[in-house]
């Protein structure tokens, strides 16, 4: 039986999401966790989760995707709960991680594999002086930016483009051509800025290195036009620096049809049923 799950993570003590040896990950809490809220032995095969998505130390999520087997020989899926094993998982996991939903999902689904699109926020406080609750959640810049000039750089970036340029130099082998659907920086008032992008991927960096760049334009260290030639060029030392990692923050992944509303259904007790 495949069970999906549906996370929200502070990353500020976490090494990322992906599981490193001796190090505390997203993965490697939740292998922890499972085997306890299951009563499966130490001496079974260990349980593995997949993440839809690779988030770095200090990067958070609220719409992070997982999924793990059960061998069905361990819980019978008539009778299984997801909403119990909802609350086992919260009851021991730390509080800066939370299982907001589980749902019983069809084998073929794939956490990682069957996303076709994610969307990121990257969070900014620009003001005077800092805010305590937005410490581990915003990039905090003092001096007064230039919005607009801000606003006007991002209408390049919706469509197929080669995001060389925006990615660190070691990073994976992933192609750089990306899909981006949208790229808008919002002014929430007070100083928050919020700059939201969704593509069929990333590459690595690209969004920190995006809104570094950004950063130098509303600072005027840049022409809002430097963001286009640095995209067109493809040459990372055209683009701006990497934008701390507490600013970003994963919040959805969305999947095709049959799997888009695999958290939505209503709870029910039965076979294969979303609890």
């Amino acid at each position: 039986m495949r069970i999906a799950l549906l996370l929200e993570y502070l990353g500020k003590d976490f090494s990322g999401s992906q599981a490193q040896k001796d190090l505390r990950t997203v993965q490697s809490v939740l292998e922890h966790a499972l085997p306890t809220v299951l009563r499966i032995k130490k001496t079974k095969k260990p349980l593995r989760v997949i993440l839809s998505g690779r988030t770095d130390a200090g990067v958070h999520a609220t719409g992070q995707v997982a999924h793990f087997d059960i061998p069905d020989q361990i819980i019978d899926r008539n009778v299984f709960d997801a909403q119990v094993l909802a609350w086992g998982l919260n009851g021991i996991l730390s509080a800066d991680i939370s299982v907001r939903k589980v749902a019983v999902v069809p084998d073929d689904f794939h956490a990682r594999y069957s996303a076709i699109q994610r969307q990121y926020i990257y969070r900014i406080l620009n003001s005077e002086q800092r805010s305590p609750l937005f410490q581990n959640t915003h990039y905090f810049l003092r001096t007064p930016m230039d919005v607009k000039a801000m606003q006007e750089a991002t209408i390049c970036l919706p469509g197929r483009h080669d995001f060389s340029a925006f990615k660190s130099t070691n990073s994976d082998k992933v192609s750089p051509i990306c899909d981006v659907d949208y790229a808008k920086l919002l002014n929430l008032g007070e100083g928050e800025l919020e700059f939201s992008i969704a593509a069929n991927h990333f590459v690595y960096n690209m969004i920190r290195i995006i809104v570094g760049t950004l950063v130098e334009i509303g600072l005027k260290k840049r022409n809002p036009k430097s963001l286009k030639t640095a995209l067109m060029s493809g040459e990372r030392k055209l683009a701006g620096p990497t934008a701390p990692a507490s600013g970003l923050c994963l919040v959805s992944v969305k999947y095709p049809p049959p799997y888009a509303n695999i958290f939505a259904q209503k709870a029910k007790q039965g076979k294969g049923d979303i609890k």
